[in-house]
């Protein structure tokens, strides 16, 4: 059963590595999304009708870090890496303390 399951996740995974044309997110980062995407999506589900804001903000932030997590690609980070930010040199203040 647990070669049978083995199998099963490795065709997941290179089903979403084979669908991926743009991958800007590492494979921890994008386990992460979908874990943490899961959960607040399950929190906004639980709270769609005692606070429907709250479930609704829940439910598109899951949904987003679900997807953001399974195709692999997120347009801020995009963004963020095609912007040209000036590099900031830090200056390690050796006589700080007396």
């Amino acid at each position: 059963m647990s070669n049978l399951l083995l199998f099963a996740f490795d065709k997941i995974k290179a089903k979403i590595k084979d669908d991926c044309i743009e991958e800007n997110i590492g494979a921890s980062e994008r386990v992460l999304s979908v874990i943490a995407g899961g959960f607040i999506l399950g929190l906004g589900v639980k709270k769609i009708f005692k606070s429907p804001l709250t479930g609704l903000s829940g439910l598109t932030l899951g949904g987003t870090l679900i997807y953001r997590g399974v195709t692999g690609h997120c347009d801020v980070k995009k963004l963020l890496e095609d912007k040209d930010v000036k590099k900031v040199e830090v200056i390690e203040h050796r006589y700080f303390v007396k």
